[in-house]
């Protein structure tokens, strides 16, 4: 099995329990994942080349046809619509303006300090305000792409009724949601951040929890099916000196055992110890206070 996107701490923990995914599994992890959207195309294709589940290849080839459509229709332009530079690093109010969006992309690539956006919209006097007319030559068709830096797509979505994927298998049997029943390596106030985040997180779900969870989402008592989000941990999340409730997915987050802010650090054990029985409420209050007062006294 090829290396899957996820954190090296979960593709340690599943390889020493010799945990391994189905192609249907391996493909549901990759399109739900931050890959750039070639690669998660090109992954896909990969699987399909190899794979003998006749059902997941028509799966994967619908999937594939629809990208690619909604891709051309983004940067399809009649001359009723203009595309819209916006940057993720400054205000929006910074955006520029172009015809096409070869233009808007070179633009991004060359003024962009990190990723940028693309959006597609239309002259208002060239439509006649219908944006779900059934008449293919006046329908709406804007939406929205990022792009990386270096001009890579991210995303890409459309505005319109004319892509819709031709399901062979109804949700949720199609791959892109599928639920996958994850094993946990995580304990209850388990100190922990986010792959390519720099926020740090207290987890807020046991072992017990997390087990009774795979349960009910494997046992068929459910009157809504499980999906993809189901795989997905409670956690708080330490950012800018306040905690947030927050629902990452299982598979980006890593442990972690030191942070170089020593007050943060201070504040995540108290709050580790307070949720694991071991702290107390007044120890956790006061390093959450000073830790606060610290981030307002900064800003």
């Amino acid at each position: 099995m090829k290396r899957l996107p996820m954190s090296d701490f979960m593709w340690n923990y599943y390889q020493s329990h010799n945990v391994s995914f189905t192609d249907f599994q391996q493909a549901a992890i990759i399109w739900n994942s931050d890959l750039p959207k070639p690669e998660i195309l090109d992954a896909l294709r990969e699987i399909a080349s190899t794979t003998t589940d006749e059902a997941l290849k028509e799966q994967i080839r619908e999937r594939l046809d629809t990208e690619a459509e909604n891709e051309r229709l983004f940067h399809e332009n009649d001359g009723r619509y203009f595309f819209i530079f916006v940057p993720d690093d400054e205000d929006e109010w910074e955006s520029c303006y172009f015809s096409t969006s070869d233009a808007a992309i070179a633009y991004g690539k060359d003024h962009s300090k990190e990723n940028f956006k693309i959006r597609k919209e239309p002259f208002v006097d060239k439509f006649d305000g219908s944006a779900a007319n059934d008449n293919s030559d006046t329908m709406y068709i804007g939406g929205q792409a990022q792009y990386a830096k270096d001009g890579v797509l991210l995303e890409c979505e459309c505005y319109t009724e004319r892509i819709s994927i031709n399901v062979s298998h109804p949700y949720p049997s199609r791959f892109e949601d599928a639920y996958i029943p994850l094993q946990s390596p995580f304990e209850l106030g388990d100190i922990v951040k986010m792959t390519g985040d720099s926020r740090p997180a207290i987890v807020q779900v046991s072992q017990e929890d997390w087990k009774r969870s795979l349960e009910r989402n494997t046992n068929g008592s459910r009157k809504i099916p499980p999906s993809y989000d189901n795989t997905s941990l409670t956690v708080e999340f330490l950012d800018n000196g306040e905690m947030y409730h927050v629902h990452p997915p299982i598979l980006c987050l890593e442990k972690i055992d030191q942070w170089d802010d020593k007050l943060e650090w201070d504040l995540l054990q108290a709050a580790s110890q307070l949720m694991k029985g071991t702290g107390s409420l007044e120890n956790f209050l006061c390093h959450y206070h000073r830790n606060l007062d610290r981030k307002k006294e900064e800003t």
